[in-house]
């Protein structure tokens, strides 16, 4: 993260102007407007919306308690003591934890002035309003993340272009890429970078539900479940067959194919006249030939798998 990105600016001038209106507006311990907008400021515009209304209910429902608490029974800090026994699980019962903090530090100004008169709780509500719309307003400018999105999906198909290349020519010499690893690694962590900013995207809209970025992810990680699939069947492929050459090279053309999804059609075509070919060959003739052609048939019908969860996307989106 960067020293200074957009949150640590927002909530800096956030705590500073909420301070500076409340003085402005005579509002008793202003102050505490600059606290209510460092806590409000969130990652997304929607989950500030959401944290501003569980503090509204909280503190309505919180400071309407400590009130009634304070007005029978003593402005006293046993008496605020009982009351956070009280509401805390009140809180956790309804969800409304987000909200229970500062509905605490507000109590604590009646305690402070012992008093719970309808000015000071219209007080109250003016520190708890200034604070939530300052950082409302400020949470309205959040940085785009279409580009870094973009970037990410097409690393993301520039490795898994690079995994099947690799496991075509591996099929032809019974052996695996020594940067293996490596890639299957990079590709999870693109794949969970993809997830997260398309999350981010999603709820940064506040007028929109498109999930199509969420999906799309959703579906690369689909596929990378497959590959690993995929992966596991080399540690039985030990002879080389006619079979190997061909999903060799049916794989090649899967690999050039991702990122270009009108192939994708074409391709699972191909794919059941490449299974109808493999039926009509020649039975195996020892155990070895027998074992290394089923599991070049479960490769197969995994890649097939691959293809699916492409194709289903597209025709979901109507790409």
């Amino acid at each position: 993260m960067k020293y200074l990105d957009h949150k640590i600016i927002k909530t800096a001038f956030g705590a500073f102007i909420s301070v500076l209106l409340a003085n402005y507006l005579g509002i008793k311990y202003g102050a505490t407007a600059g606290i209510v907008t460092i806590i409000s400021i969130q990652s997304t515009k929607k989950e500030s919306l959401k944290i501003a209304l569980e503090r509204f209910l909280a503190s309505f429902i919180g400071l309407g308690l400590s009130s009634l608490l304070f007005y029978f029974l003593g402005f006293t800090p046993l008496i605020l003591g009982i009351f956070i026994l009280i509401f805390m699980p009140i809180c956790i019962k309804f969800n409304l934890f987000q909200g229970f903090l500062v509905t605490v530090v507000l109590s604590t100004h009646l305690l402070a002035d012992k008093s719970s008169s309808l000015k000071l709780l219209g007080n109250e509500f003016s520190i708890l309003v200034l604070g939530t719309l300052v950082a409302i307003i400020l949470n309205l400018y959040m940085p785009k993340v279409n580009n870094k999105i973009r970037d990410t999906q097409s690393g993301i198909d520039d490795i898994i272009r690079k995994i099947l290349d690799r496991m075509s020519s591996d099929l032809k010499c019974n052996c695996v890429s020594i940067d293996e690893e490596k890639l299957f690694t990079t590709l999870k962590s693109k794949v969970d970078l993809g997830k997260s900013l398309a999350l981010t995207d999603y709820n940064n809209d506040l007028f929109g539900d498109s999930t199509y970025y969420m999906e799309l992810f959703s579906m690369k990680r689909s596929q990378y479940k497959v590959l690993l699939r995929m992966r596991s069947h080399f540690r039985h492929f030990y002879l080389t067959y006619n079979q190997s050459l061909m999903i060799s090279n049916f794989t090649k053309q899967v690999s050039l194919s991702v990122g270009k999804e009108k192939l994708m059609p074409e391709l699972l075509t191909a794919l059941l006249e490449l299974k109808e070919i493999f039926r009509e060959m020649d039975l195996p003739k020892t155990r070895e030939e027998f074992e290394n052609r089923a599991t070049l048939f479960q490769f197969l019908n995994d890649l097939e798998d691959f293809l699916i969860i492409k194709n289903d996307f597209m025709a979901k989106h109507k790409l």
